[in-house]
């Protein structure tokens, strides 16, 4: 048994625990999420003692030089004693050079970092005022052109942020930064590919810096960027945008208005992402952008896919939904109904439902895959304290409700379900693979398999994100409740850390995202 000093107390370890499941069975709730090193909420710094191997796995290298470690994947093998991250390793200063409005309400805003920042065309950065307030923002500008990093911040109705970074934030003063994050960059392996962008109101300056990008890279395959807006005063760097298009003979540029009728050339009428998908109705071997309001980035993202997109080359940052969510709450905390809050409703699939032989293959489909997902290192952990039998269950009755409209699905929806769990587009993109193979492996024709990954690809937002989010219920998403309560037990049970059988009427501690017992002796 090994001994943890965490901020002045003293904690065991049993042999095979993790220094998290130690310290949840302790009674000390480290932040966490998918335990098992993807996520990285849990990081935490080592002050003393040896990091066993493994438990740095994926962290940058200034975090690792400054031995900062995953608690959730830590067995150590002597005592250790570690503390909370330091403020100054994760976020650093900027100072606000210029600010100038683009259009309506949308501004500009360049920063000067206090440290040499390395990052990518498309990526985003976090924002955090003096009173903790947090947001990201995606980078507009292109490294080794831009002297400055630069935002495009939208003024929204409510926002914490939005507001205060318009209003009161001025020139010369100064902002925490943190980052920079996130996946939806050029990728220059392939300058064939053709690629396109969508995007809605600030949802540009990602896609601009991803074009600005592909051609300074000399990108040979067509470019096409729909930008979209209700208004033309919604829209911003038309003429800059038109001007490089009538330049360059492989970008293409189209502004769209969904709400004027007799919008004059060049724009065209209708929302972004149908005038995208009307011109390119075939894009197999595209690599898809999507950026901005996160009903368009969830609808997109199901017409790329039933277009022939792979995947893995449909690319949006989950920090836009996230963003989207939190600036619904206004200053006093309250919060407003959450946009895409995963009550969609899908017509019946007769020819699905005829082609997974009325459930008999639908149930060996899912047999299969959880078969394998039980058995996978990374997905496994997110199942942990569910049967894998009970889970098929919930699935098949969850896609015979969908595929049949048959009323006999009573539990959460995935938004819900899936609401305490960090998961990185990697980890969905993975799992969507591995369904894929066994849907393949089953027989279903090619054009089910792609009806099937749309209504996958549909809930993309409601499961990936940065950090948990409280349930939504009747359209408002409640507090994120965390930590333990006591509670006497009603119907006996067994201690889910030494599997002591808890009798009724004993007083035990629960976790109350996890659900796990704890008895008197494991929770001191």
């Amino acid at each position: 048994m090994t001994e943890i000093t965490y901020q002045g107390k003293t904690y065991n370890r049993r042999e095979g625990e993790s220094v998290l499941d130690a310290f949840l069975r302790q009674g000390v709730n480290l932040p966490f999420s998918c335990r098992d090193g993807i996520c990285h909420v849990c990081l935490q710094r080592m002050v003393s003692g040896e990091l066993p191997k493994g438990s740095q796995k994926g962290l940058k290298e200034n975090l690792v030089a400054k031995n900062y470690f995953l608690p959730c994947v830590c067995r150590p093998e002597h005592d250790m004693e570690f503390a909370p991250p330091a403020d100054e390793d994760l976020y650093f200063k900027a100072v606000v050079v210029a600010k100038e409005p683009l259009a309506g309400d949308i501004v500009r805003i360049q920063l000067e970092p206090s440290l040499e920042v390395n990052y990518r065309a498309g990526q985003f950065i976090n924002l955090r005022r003096a009173d903790g307030v947090i947001r990201s923002y995606s980078l507009a500008s292109v490294p080794g052109e831009d002297p400055y990093l630069e935002l495009h911040v939208k003024r929204m109705k409510n926002g914490a942020m939005s507001s205060w970074l318009i209003d009161e934030l001025q020139v010369n003063g100064e902002i925490d930064i943190q980052g920079p994050n996130g996946d939806c960059v050029y990728a220059p392996q392939n300058r064939q590919q053709n690629l396109l962008l969508v995007g809605t109101g600030t949802g540009l300056a990602p896609l601009a810096g991803i074009v600005r990008t592909a051609l300074a890279s000399r990108h040979e395959g067509e470019i096409h960027l729909y930008h979209g807006s209700s208004t033309r005063d919604g829209l911003y760097l038309v003429d800059e945008l038109s001007e490089l298009a009538r330049k360059t003979p492989n970008f293409h540029y189209v502004p769209c208005v969904s709400s004027d009728k007799a919008a004059p050339e060049p724009f065209r009428q209708g929302r972004a992402d149908a005038v995208a998908f009307e011109q390119h109705a075939s894009i197999a071997g595209w690599r898809v952008h999507l950026a901005g309001n996160p009903d368009m980035v969830e609808s997109a993202t199901g017409r790329a896919a039933r277009a022939g997109a792979a995947s893995p080359e449909i690319i949006a940052d989950a920090f836009v939904l996230k963003e989207l969510r939190e600036i619904s709450r206004d200053l006093s905390g309250e919060t407003a109904p959450v946009p895409g809050s995963d009550q969609r409703e899908f017509p019946p699939d007769p020819e699905m439902w005829a082609a997974l032989k009325e459930g008999e293959l639908l149930n060996a489909i899912l047999t299969d895959f959880y078969t394998r997902v039980f058995a996978d290192p990374v997905l496994s952990p997110y199942f942990m304290g569910v049967t894998r039998q009970r889970l098929i269950e919930k699935v098949y009755s969850f896609l015979r409700q969908i595929f049949t409209g048959e009323k006999m699905y009573f539990g959460d929806r995935p938004r819900n379900s899936h609401h305490w769990m960090v998961i990185p587009d990697e980890v969905f993109d993975y799992r969507e693979k591995l369904m894929d193979d066994c849907i393949r492996r089953h027989g279903l024709p090619e054009h089910l398999i792609d009806r099937w990954r749309a209504l996958e690809e549909s809930y993309r937002g409601d499961i990936v994100k940065a950090k948990p989010f409280g349930r939504v219920e009747n359209g408002v998403e409640l507090p994120f409740v965390e930590g333990f309560e006591r509670t006497l037990i009603d119907v006996g049970t067994v201690c889910d850390s030494c599997e002591r059988i808890i009798e009724p009427g004993e007083e035990v501690s629960y976790h109350l995202r996890l659900g796990h017992v704890y008895c008197n002796h494991c929770h001191q």
